[in-house]
This record gives structure tokens, sequence and C-alpha cells, in this order.
């Protein structure tokens, strides 16, 4: 009896240590549990990308960016850029684009209550590429967002079924053998200017499809997708608006007690709690 008391004596001392570990730890996880949680990160204040066409981000500054809210001014001076492709800066725009950019969206975006003016944007001024370069403009036209217009079609024209006349010669003048066909989309980025953050895309779809004789096809067709380009920038012009009113109805829902009722933010994407 006594060998197995000098046996089992040793075992003994970290089975103790260990019970009365896990006896202690529980207050101490307890007031832990009942620590407040700390105040919420600072909004975010400026651009933490790469001053480059690239606009890289390194792994720290990401989660800084996704863990810090986003600070809404509104209303606000904003301005419609016409691109040449997702936010590329130095492309070269065409007439079209820009026209229907300043004509049907900026237009449909003047009185919204959340932008107090809308500027035309020109990125003729020099620049470089990439958002990066598109703050860069709008810092010259002192603006607090941009909104980011392009618009890109697919053409799908073929011969139709009145095609067979065409090895008459003849049927080329009397007969619509071409179908001008083609898809395409027009978006609209809100960017957000200090922080260099798109707060939102929205984007509509654009379809044209028309019989045409094979002489002047082509150029009726453009001015078949300038329309349709046109009609949908209108449409664009009111989600814009519509988005931008969304946005500040969460920013409200979100806003935490005893921030000023002027300021708004957008809660962070990643909250660590």
């Amino acid at each position: 009896m006594n060998l197995l008391r000098r046996l089992l004596a040793p075992a003994s001392i970290p089975f103790a240590l260990l019970l009365g570990g896990c006896a202690s730890s529980g207050p101490a996880l307890q007031a832990r549990s009942a620590e407040p949680a700390g105040a919420p990160a600072p909004v975010l204040r400026q651009s933490l990308y790469a001053r480059n066409d690239t606009g890289g981000l390194g792994e720290a500054d990401l989660q800084k960016i996704l863990e810090s809210p986003i600070d809404l001014v509104w209303p606000a001076r904003i301005g419609v850029v016409p691109l040449s492709g997702a936010f590329d800066a130095g492309g070269s725009v065409s007439l079209s684009t820009r026209t229907t950019a300043a004509d049907r969206l900026a237009r449909g975006l003047i009185g919204t209550p959340q932008f107090s003016h809308v500027s035309d944007v020109s990125t003729d001024v020099p620049n470089t590429g990439g958002i990066e370069g598109l703050r860069v403009i709008a810092a010259r036209y002192r603006l607090r967002y941009l909104v980011l217009y392009s618009e890109r079609f697919e053409d799908e024209s073929h011969l139709n079924n009145w095609a067979w006349t065409y090895p008459t010669l003849v049927g080329m003048f009397l007969v619509p053998g071409v179908t001008v066909q083609s898809r395409g989309i027009a978006q609209a980025d809100l960017l957000d200017v200090r922080t260099g953050t798109v707060l939102f895309s929205v984007v509509e779809p654009m379809r044209v499809s028309q019989h045409q004789w094979m002489v002047g096809a082509e150029r009726s067709h453009r001015a078949a997708e300038a329309k349709a380009a046109g009609e949908a920038a209108e449409r664009l012009a009111k989600r814009v608006a519509s988005q931008a009113e969304l946005l500040v109805a969460f920013a409200d829902r979100s806003a935490a007690q005893g921030v000023e009722a002027r300021r708004r933010s957008l809660p962070a994407a990643i909250a660590d709690r």
C-alpha cells in the first residue's frame, strides 16, 4: 500500500495544478468577456494604394481599409468622367462617349439631393493612369466624388436571309440584307476621391438590332449604338442617385451614438470585436 502511494504521488502534482489552473481561469475569462468593446476604428481619411498606374496594396493596408469606416460628406461636388475603359484615365475617349456622359448622365444627376454641383470632367488634362490618375484630376477640379462612365459594345452583325440577292449586285441597293446587331453595357462607378474607394457600381445592359442595306450599314450601326448608350445613361443617372440615397440611409442606420448629426460614415467591411 505504501509502495502504491509513492508511485501515485508524483503524478498527482500536475493533475492538481491543472485543476487549480482551470478553476482560476474561470473568473479571468468571465472578466475578460465582461470588458466593454473597444472604440470604433477611425474613419479612413486618405488613400493607401500605391501612387502608380497599378494602384497596388500591401496586406497590412488592405486589412486597414477593410477595418476602417468610410467618411460620407454629402451633399458634395461631383464630377462625371467619361472613360475609354474601366478606370483608365489615359485612354482616348471617343466624342460619342464624351457626349453621352455629359449630355445624358451628368444632366440626369443635376438636382440630385446628395450632389450639390455636377461638373463635366475631361481626362485630357495631364494625368497618370489608373485610379490614382483619376484622383489627381479630381483634385484639380476640387471634387469630392467622381462618377466614372464607360460603355462597351460587342458587334454581332451578320448577313440575314435577304443576302441571297447580293450576287446580283442590284440586291445590295434594294434589300436590307445586313442585320446590324450588338450587345453592350453602360457602367457608372462612384469613386471616393479622398480614399480611392469605389463606393458602388451600376451597370445597364444595351442591345441594338436593325435590318439595314449593305451600303451605309456601318454608319447606321454607330448611330444605333449611340442612341442605345444615351438611353442607358439616363437610366444610369437614376440608379446612381438611388444608390447614393441608399448609402446615406444605411450610414444613418449604422451611425454610432454621439456622432455629429452632419457626419456620416459607412461601417467597416470587417469589424474586429
